[in-house]
């Protein structure tokens, strides 16, 4: 049986995607992880995103964009963001691993903006090929800002 990493795109409305860097690889990734058995896909992708990125992130928020094929034991189950574009310096990794010295490290020591039609210069094959040609990163984001522009159905009565 495969296991599900839960991750979430966070983009701005200037066509970027924020990434992270995996400390001690050459590439750059999303926010990611496992869940724990009590929680929702949701509920990790929140938790992952502060462990990693120091950003809270509101389950309604997030936009639900399927499960994918992403390594040979491991699918990669996707939500979507719109937030504001921020300093990247502002972002802080608080999950650590053991590199293979024994040292702990920041599981992420990186962040960056990446326009759309750069996320594969940045990604690993396998992720850029999910994020430039199974997905639309530009048709993700015009899904995000309609979903922004909806009037909320909070107090009203049907």
């Amino acid at each position: 049986m495969k296991s599900i990493s839960h991750g979430v795109l966070i983009v701005n409305a200037n066509e970027e995607l924020l990434l992270c860097h995996a400390s001690g690889s050459p590439h750059w990734d999303i926010p990611k992880g496992g869940g724990k058995l009590t929680e929702t896909g949701r509920q990790t992708v929140v938790r992952e995103t502060f462990e990693e990125c120091g950003l809270q992130l509101a389950p309604e928020d997030l936009l639900p964009l399927g499960c994918f094929a992403f390594r040979p034991g491991k699918d990669l189950q996707l939500h979507a963001v719109l937030m504001a574009r921020f300093d990247t310096h502002a972002c802080v990794c608080r999950s650590q691993f053991a590199d293979g010295h024994g040292q702990l490290r920041p599981e992420m020591d990186g962040y960056r903006w990446a326009a759309f039609d750069e996320v594969s210069q940045w990604c690993a094959k396998g992720l850029a090929t999910l994020l430039t040609r199974t997905l639309s990163l530009p048709t993700i984001l015009r899904q995000l800002q309609a979903l922004k522009r909806q009037p909320s159905n909070v107090g009203r009565v049907a």
